[in-house]
C-alpha cells in the first residue's frame, strides 16, 4: 500500500524522498530528508552509508507517513521537527515562535563582536534585554557565548514564555525571562538607568510585502510577530527605544534588525530620541538589516 520496498533504512529514505511531490523546491527534498531522519531517528547521511541494513520499525514508518503529510500540506519542516538550529545550539520551535532566521545570527554576532572588542572594565555585571525574545534564540545565545553577563529577555505571552524558558533550560544557561507587552502602556519592572543594551528584532514586514512571502511562512508562522501596519511600520521600534532611554545607563547601546528600507527612518528616529554613534549595518545578503545606537 505504501509502495515500499523494505524497511531498510536507504528503502525508507528513498520512498520518503519520493513523496514529497507537493515541496515545490526539489533541491530542498535531500536537506529535508536528512534533518527529519536526523531529528526523528537519529540516522544521519553517514549513517546510511556505513549501516546500510539498518532497519526502521513500522512505528517510525507512520511517523514519516505523518510527517511527508504536513509537509505536503506546507507546513515548515522545523515545527514539524519541533527543532531548529541557530549558532550551532538546538532550539524547540512551535507556532507560538518564529522559526528563527540566519539574518538574526548576523545581528547577534555584531553585538557579540562589539563586546568582546570594548576596552571597557566591567566592575559590575553586564545586563542585557532581549525584547520580545520570541523562541528565545537572542538571549540563549547572549548567554552561552557571555556567561558573566546578567541576560534578561521578555515577551508579551506566557506561551512563548514557556518555549523560550525551555530553550535556556536544554541549552544549560541562565536567562531570566518575564512578561511584557511592549505596546501596552504599563511601568515594566526595569528600573531606570540599569540596562548596558537592549536587543530587539520585533516585526517590521509591512502588510503590503505580504505578496512576497511564501505560503507556508503566511500560513503558519505568527503573523503578530512578523507584521506590521503599512501606515505604522515603526510603531514597535517607537516603543521600545522611548523606554530604552530611561532603561539603558549612559553610554549604553540598542540593537536593532530592521527592515532592509526602513535604515533611514530608524535613524531619524534614534536620533529625534537623543541617541548618537547610529550605525547601519548589512547581512550576508547585503541588506541594510541592523541598527545601533548609543545612549
Amino acid at each position: 500500500m505504501l509502495d515500499l520496498k523494505s524497511n531498510k533504512v536507504n528503502d525508507v529514505y528513498q520512498w520518503f524522498k519520493s513523496g514529497l511531490a507537493s515541496v515545490p523546491e526539489p533541491r530542498e527534498h535531500p536537506f529535508i530528508c536528512n534533518e527529519l531522519f536526523f531529528r526523528y531517528f537519529g540516522i544521519t547521511s553517514e549513517t546510511r552509508v556505513l549501516e546500510p541494513d539498518k532497519r526502521l520499525s513500522e512505528s517510525d514508518i507512520v511517523l514519516l507517513v505523518k510527517a511527508r503529510k504536513r509537509l505536503n500540506r506546507g507546513e515548515p519542516l522545523q515545527y514539524i521537527t519541533g527543532a531548529a538550529d541557530f549558532l550551532g545550539n538546538t532550539f524547540m520551535v512551535n507556532p507560538y515562535v518564529l522559526i528563527p532566521r540566519q539574518e538574526t545570527e548576523g545581528l547577534v554576532l555584531w553585538l557579540a563582536e562589539d563586546l568582546k572588542g570594548s576596552n571597557q572594565e566591567h566592575r559590575r555585571k553586564n545586563r542585557i534585554l532581549d525584547m520580545g525574545t520570541g523562541s528565545g534564540v537572542i538571549a540563549v545565545s547572549l548567554a552561552a557565548l557571555f556567561p558573566d553577563y546578567e541576560i534578561l529577555a521578555c515577551d508579551y505571552s506566557e506561551k512563548i514564555i514557556d518555549v523560550a524558558d525551555h530553550n535556556a533550560q536544554i541549552n544549560n544557561v541562565p536567562v531570566s525571562f518575564f512578561l511584557c507587552d511592549i505596546m501596552v502602556e504599563e511601568n515594566v519592572n526595569i528600573a531606570p538607568d540599569s540596562l548596558d543594551v537592549v536587543i530587539s528584532n520585533p516585526p517590521y514586514v509591512r502588510e503590503s510585502e505580504k505578496v512576497y512571502m511564501s505560503k507556508n511562512v503566511l500560513e503558519h508562522e505568527p503573523a503578530a510577530a512578523l507584521f506590521v501596519p503599512d501606515d505604522d511600520p515603526l510603531l514597535f521600534y517607537r516603543q521600545i527605544i522611548s523606554k530604552s532611554k530611561y532603561w539603558l545607563r549612559e553610554g549604553g547601546w540598542i540593537y536593532f534588525e530592521i527592515n532592509e528600507a526602513m535604515g533611514g527612518e530608524c535613524t531619524s528616529m534614534l536620533k529625534g530620541e537623543g541617541f548618537s554613534n547610529i550605525l547601519v549595518n548589512q547581512d550576508i545578503h547585503g541588506k541594510n538589516r541592523y541598527i545601533r545606537a548609543q545612549k
